[in-house]
């Protein structure tokens, strides 16, 4: 009878561990990467681009910023901005940013970025 008695109370014990086990791991937080609706980036920018070689940078495609890069739009941009300051990569590799006079305003411009290999 005793031995009975140890079964069930190692039953009841083993249960109350997989309880306590299973309620630890519900409640602990998640790991997570950064939201998809980060307001400051890094996102895919690579629509707003054309590269400053091709023809309709210069007539349909005039609004968008103009690139400099052994890879062209072919390759992934992404943008991120904080605090009124706009940075953009290329392969892990900040792209060089010129503001070209586009009128006769001072926020009459448009600008071109050049990806630095170095």
């Amino acid at each position: 009878m005793l031995e009975t008695n140890g079964a069930t109370m190692l039953k009841k014990i083993l249960a109350a561990a997989a309880l306590s086990l299973g309620g630890a791991l519900l409640l602990a937080p998640t790991a997570s990467a950064a939201p998809e609706d980060n307001p400051f980036g890094p996102k895919d920018s690579t629509s707003n681009f054309v590269s400053a070689f091709d023809p309709a940078a210069y007539g349909s495609a005039s609004d968008k910023s103009l690139i400099i890069s052994p890879f062209g739009t072919s390759q992934q941009i992404d943008c991120s901005s904080f605090h009124g300051q706009s940075w953009c990569t290329q392969n892990g590799r900040v792209l060089n940013q010129i503001r070209i006079p586009a009128g006769s305003s001072e926020w009459d411009y448009r600008t071109l970025f050049v990806y630095n290999p170095f």
